[in-house]
């Protein structure tokens, strides 16, 4: 038999550096994927270190929570408190208009994110990522595809699917240790740089998966169109861009691999997908 196995997703969520209120975060166990370079530039942090804005009174602070969290919606990713007493809440991509209501209706004490910027009265630049580790060649008897419920994804929206395993084999077994969902990431079209990732919090569970020969099976897949590219702007915007999701790595000897060495890395195929308005 042979043995696949996952490296854990992560969550963006803390980039901001709080603590983020509804949905578990899975923690890493590398921190290659996705690879993110750099975080949001230090001139722009959503929790300022030292600030003159009035903080929210200590036995309104948890009201103030829930008022600005129904007033985010379904825009919402997620609220948190700063030191100082300020809050800050989280919103998905391209909700750069409804950041401007929240700075309208409840202050400077509501510090706000925007997928990976920070909205301090205009859109602010993202975050950097990295580009993908160099892949090893697939084990013979399996393959793994990244099927895309749709290839055409509004700005900001989030990509839906999943990704299918199937055991190639005649005669050998796949044992495939994952987590669902998988996390996919978007590049730019025929590189390996990652410029757009999912920006909530994703409550991940391990999945272990035994594929029979020619046998095939299928997890669920998790991904956004969050601007990482450094530019200004929290989505993505209108264009080509390829999608992709690292999706195991082989455990013969141990959790490290053979000889105690990192496991290789696979990905699925890319899929060429098209942002649009």
């Amino acid at each position: 038999m042979t043995f696949i196995g996952r490296i854990a997703a992560t969550s963006v969520l803390a980039l901001a550096g709080v603590e983020i209120a509804g949905g578990q975060a899975t923690a890493a166990t590398s921190s290659s994927y996705p690879p993110i370079a750099r975080t949001v530039p230090a001139a722009q942090q959503p929790c300022p270190f030292a600030t003159a804005i009035p903080p929210q009174p200590a036995g309104q602070i948890q009201a103030s929570e829930k008022e600005v969290a129904a007033f985010a919606g379904k825009h919402l990713i997620g609220v948190g408190q700063c030191a100082h007493g300020l809050l800050v809440v989280m919103l998905t991509p391209g909700s750069e208009a409804l950041a401007q209501k929240v700075r309208a209706d409840f202050g400077p004490s509501v510090q706000i994110m925007v997928g990976w910027t920070v909205w301090n009265g205009r859109p602010g630049r993202s975050a950097t990522c990295g580009i993908l580790a160099a892949p090893a060649a697939t084990p013979a008897d399996y393959s793994s595809v990244l099927q895309l419920r749709s290839r055409v994804i509004k700005i900001g929206a989030d990509l839906t699917g999943h990704v299918a395993f199937h055991d190639t084999s005649a005669t050998q077994s796949v044992r495939v240790l994952t987590e669902s969902p998988i996390e996919v990431v978007v590049t730019k079209p025929g590189t390996r740089r990652v410029v757009g990732v999912f920006t909530g919090a994703i409550a991940g569970t391990a999945a272990a998966l035994l594929l029979v020969p020619g046998e095939s099976q299928n997890v669920a897949v998790v991904g956004g169109t969050g601007r990482c590219d450094g530019g200004i702007g929290s989505a993505l915007p209108p264009g080509r861009y390829d999608a992709v999701a690292e999706v195991s790595g082989v455990a013969i000897d141990g959790p490290d691999g053979p000889g105690g060495q990192p496991p290789p890395t696979y990905f699925t195929p890319f899929v060429r997908i098209k942002v649009v308005r």
